[in-house]
């Protein structure tokens, strides 16, 4: 089966393995009937894949809208594989066009869908970078300048590495991270610019397939308060994973890093938030005290990127609309809050008060997003 970075693309030839692949595909996406993949061109630039869903009314139209959103959204540079396998189109691609609609105009079991990919390089061609622009933002929770990046834990050759003068070096994670699907290793920020410079990076080396695993996530629970349900397809998943921050939401937005879980429920005015326990495999509360005279108000995707996402969250402070942005990143265990430039602080003592548990104590945003290098680039 292929994988468009998140999003199943089951091949017709594979469809008598699926139950053998059942419990590998929880967070993959969900199975059903059967979906067909037809590679109809390629060449040294370009790719396109036509295909349809046969997995069901309910199935069928959350890949459908996932993988429109995956086309609108501002992702690039995401791995295409196959699970368990290789195949010759493998490498880093760009959703250049997408078309999904139902196959049957009066019914919506079955989607058919065509995509166009350009490519952007392969893991011989490329390293993975995390690419850093580092800023200071401002809130009242503390002022530490800790500054930490995740990487996932399965990479390889981890370097700093500066792109204006070519300097490399070795990178040693300062911690591990237990999140949900996979660990992620911390890199101190502050170590890699004494090795390499003020325009320090990441880059290094990952399989396709261990690439969506630590990353970041950002879901529409659809109304559904579990994410997966059991049916007789076995454990499945009903949250819909959201790319593209102009989605309108049916039901709570999660905000996911694998180590915390933000989950923002605009029409109930409130916030929870759950903690991953490594230990005991689950997901745990973290004890919030909702002041009686405020409310959250309003929710806005602002950004949804692989390693980081941002949400502008507006709160009514006994009756009066205050603005912060929640900034979450890969493996972090804290939402790093930032009062937005058009707001002023200080933060009301209510809202401090109730976000303080799941505060970051640092000032220092990275910014972090996940690109390439051309390793033409990074040769000496």
């Amino acid at each position: 089966m292929k994988l468009l970075y998140k999003i199943p693309l089951e091949e017709a030839s594979h469809t008598n393995q699926r139950d053998a692949r059942r419990s590998q595909l929880a967070e993959a996406g969900v199975l059903g009937e059967s979906a067909v993949v037809e590679q109809v061109s390629s060449g040294a630039a370009d790719l396109t894949l036509e295909g349809q869903w046969r997995t069901g009314t309910w199935h069928a139209e959350l890949f459908a809208t996932e993988l429109q959103e995956l086309a609108n959204s501002t992702i690039e540079a995401t791995p295409l594989f196959r699970k368990n396998g290789t195949i010759a189109e493998a490498g880093y691609y760009e959703v250049e066009n997408a078309n999904v609609e139902p196959a049957h105009a009066n019914a919506q079991d079955v989607y058919a869908w065509e995509l166009g990919l350009k490519k952007k390089g392969t893991t011989r061609e490329s390293y993975r970078q995390l690419a850093i622009n580092r800023r200071q933002v401002d809130h009242d929770f503390g002022s530490d300048l800790t500054a930490l990046v995740g990487v996932p834990a399965a990479a390889r050759k981890v370097q700093w590495y500066n792109p204006t003068d070519g300097t490399r070096s070795p990178a040693s994670a300062s911690e591990t991270r237990s999140a949900e699907f996979a660990d992620v290793e911390m890199y101190d920020l502050d170590a890699g610019e004494t090795a390499v410079g003020s325009d320090a990076t990441l880059i290094y080396e990952i399989d396709y397939g261990d690439e969506r695993w630590p990353d970041c996530r950002v879901y529409d629970t659809l109304g559904e308060a579990e994410k997966y349900v059991e049916n007789a397809d076995g454990r499945v998943r009903v949250w819909e994973s959201v790319f593209d921050p102009a989605h309108d939401p049916e039901g709570n937005v999660i905000l996911d890093t694998g180590r915390l879980r933000l989950e923002l429920d605009e029409a109930n005015g409130t916030l929870s938030a759950e903690r991953w326990d490594a230990t005991n495999t689950v997901w745990s509360s973290v004890s919030l005290s909702k002041p009686s005279t405020t409310d959250l108000y309003d929710v806005d995707l602002t950004a949804i990127g692989m390693v980081r996402v941002v949400a502008q969250l507006t709160f009514d402070v006994d009756g009066t609309l205050y603005a912060l942005d929640a900034i979450l990143e890969r493996g972090g265990e804290d939402v790093l809050w930032h009062i937005p430039e058009n707001e002023s602080g200080p933060i009301p003592q209510d809202l401090i008060d109730w976000l303080s548990p799941i505060a970051a104590t640092t000032i220092v945003d990275p910014q972090a997003t996940k690109t390439l290098a051309s390793r033409n680039e990074v040769r000496r």
